[in-house]
């Protein structure tokens, strides 16, 4: 493991055109730190894997945080190897926003070198760069490299799995199949399962080769034997203290059956299948229509090297789309193979390797792609129109004048492609090729690490927790659907019992958005005047948004209002108005008159 760290300095320190590429990227990796510490932490994952290694800080519990977390198992069940080192970090650094994401920002870095060198063993040191541009500026990648969740770490052991698999196939060392197998169990102590990805990977594409070319098992042995030596001591623990000796326990608590057959959390999709198809062209514009022209010369050509990365993104992709659950950022391991065979195809296709006219419409169908990209609401609206016609129901003119502006860019795009190709511009395309693909990612994403991430992502808990402590109530009632991890990392735990000088305790209201106003008035009629009532307001019901005057408790003043948090109290006259009435005597009271 430590040679690639030692190879990487090397690099770094040496000359040529190498030195130039590894540069490069360093420059790249390093633009995560920019305002990486922005507010807020994400109301979910973000916040719950902080408030673990805030806990660990104060109550120990390295190997198990399942006492102190939110929900208990709910939140302590994935593996602890990101937690520990956002526990280092927070040691190190301090609790905060920026110690928080400190972990993920560091590997999202070290991946981009573990693809420069997979590009390179594969092809050559130029694929090598422009794969870990196409995946280190994707907006959606530098996004996740960001955020204080364990999805770019797991992503770094992948990767680097991947490239110790790729050399043991070279070279047949044992210590490299052992550099695999910790490489996978550190993957497994990041998040449950996933890891097993990338040596089913490498069987899958070992039985698909001839018997002479097939290696001996030892080296694949060695590897799983590596990765059981790092994964099965807290595998093992957790099953038996919490799971009971129940050997199918880690796959009951993690619902693997039911996000398989039926999804949870809401997180059932309406395209079932084609979700990931649909997010592989929002998230990876740029590189998708290269990926799969590489993917098909690939198979076309019986590339036996190529061929391993291509199972690696089946095997994800077909997974995760048997499913029923699907989030977003399960996309992210499909990812990496993905901008390796792009970065492949537009290298190969720089060098002439393709016709002017089929590298025009890669152009146009990249442009279109990124067309699609940019908007939901044209993506909605699109579906919607789409949806209409195949029901023999005609748009409407205010629904055509609403994507006018899209259909209006992607007339042009196609023009424009074909003036290229007809006025035999695309040979002066063909030489800056990488660049065409490369810089839109990066104007985005500079964009957003300078400015979208400053202020998209301003919930205002911070801001609520500082209002808070300024104001000490005597207690706190949260008005939510269900648990808030954003609000007990700013509340330090105050909302699970880990302080003691304010009470907080949450209410759940009714599903009727009818009913809220009226429910919140009854509930909250007789507290004490110090008492604060926080509504979430995105958190009332499910995928609905309140303002502030929709919710207002009857009697009751706001005090503070922010994206997603409104906090109300009864006003000083109407405490004083109250303890008139009931305390001080009337006139015709205690006068010995009737």
């Amino acid at each position: 493991m430590k040679s690639f760290f030692f190879s990487l300095r090397d690099r770094l320190l040496g000359a040529g055109p190498e030195r130039i590429f590894v540069t490069s990227l360093l420059f790249v990796g390093l633009l995560r730190f920019i305002n990486l510490g922005f507010l807020d932490l994400q109301a979910w994952d973000e916040a719950l894997y902080a408030v673990r290694a805030q806990g660990i800080l104060l109550y120990g519990g390295f190997f198990d945080q399942t006492p102190f977390s939110i929900g208990g198992l709910y939140s302590a069940l994935h593996p602890p190897l990101h937690v520990w080192f956002t526990t280092a970090s927070f040691y190190v650094l301090g609790v905060s926003e920026f110690a928080a994401r400190f972990t993920s920002a560091v590997f999202g870095i070290l991946t981009l070198f573990v693809l420069f060198q997979i590009g390179k063993e594969l092809e050559h040191q130029f694929v090598g760069l422009v794969a870990a541009l196409l995946f280190g500026l994707n907006p959606y990648v530098t996004f996740l490299a960001r955020q204080g969740q364990f999805d770019t770490t797991l992503v770094f052991f992948l990767a680097l799995a991947f490239m110790w698999y790729l050399r043991m196939e070279k070279d047949h060392q044992m210590n490299q199949a052992a550099y695999a197998g910790l490489a996978v169990g550190a993957a497994l102590m990041t998040k449950l399962f996933v890891g097993f990805g990338i040596p089913l990977t490498y069987f899958l594409w070992r039985i698909t080769q001839p018997v002479d070319q097939k290696s001996p098992i030892k080296f694949f042995l060695l590897s799983l034997a590596a990765m059981a030596i790092v994964f099965i001591p807290w595998h093992a623990y957790i099953t038996i203290v919490r799971g009971f000796g129940n050997p199918l326990f880690l796959l009951d608590a993690s619902a693997v059956l039911e996000r398989t057959l039926y999804g949870v959390e809401g997180n059932v999709k309406s395209l079932e299948w084609f979700y990931f198809v649909n997010q592989l062209l929002v998230l990876f514009p740029l590189g998708i229509l290269w990926f799969a022209v590489g993917c098909y010369e690939i198979i076309r050509d019986r590339d036996r090297r190529w061929l391993l990365l291509v199972i690696w993104f089946l095997v994800f992709f077909l997974v995760f789309s048997l499913m029923r659950t699907k989030l977003s950022v399960y996309v992210l391991p499909m990812l990496v193979p993905a901008s390796l065979i792009g970065a492949r195809t537009i290298a190969r296709l720089k060098e002439n390797h393709s016709s002017e006219l089929h590298l025009a419409l890669l152009l146009g169908l990249t442009a279109l792609a990124f067309l699609w990209s940019a908007s939901q609401a044209w993506r909605s609206q699109t579906k919607a129109l789409a949806l209409g016609v195949f029901h023999a129901q005609l748009p409407s003119g205010a629904e055509f004048l609403s994507l006018s502006p899209f259909l209006l860019i992607g007339v042009l795009i196609i023009i424009l492609t074909v003036l290229l190709y007809r006025n035999n511009l695309i040979r002066y395309i063909r030489p800056v090729l990488p660049f065409i693909v490369i810089v839109p990612s990066f104007l985005i994403s500079f964009y957003n690490l300078v400015g979208h991430d400053r202020y998209q992502y301003k919930d205002g808990a911070a801001e609520l927790a500082a209002f808070i402590q300024e104001k000490h109530p005597l207690g706190i009632v949260i008005v939510g659907f269900d648990r808030n991890p954003q609000l007990t990392y700013y509340l330090e735990g105050a909302d699970i019992g880990w302080r003691d000088d304010i009470e907080v305790r949450r209410i759940t209201p009714p599903s009727d958005r009818r009913r809220v106003r009226n429910w919140l008035s009854e509930e909250v009629s007789n507290l004490p005047g110090e008492t604060f009532v926080v509504v979430e307001k995105d958190k009332i019901i499910r995928y609905e948004w309140f303002t502030a005057e929709e919710v207002a408790p009857v009697d009751y003043i706001l005090i503070f209002d922010s994206r997603r948090y409104a906090v109300f109290q009864r006003p000083v006259t109407y405490h004083l108005a109250e303890f008139n009435r009931r305390v001080i005597p009337s006139p015709t009271q205690g006068s010995g008159t009737e």
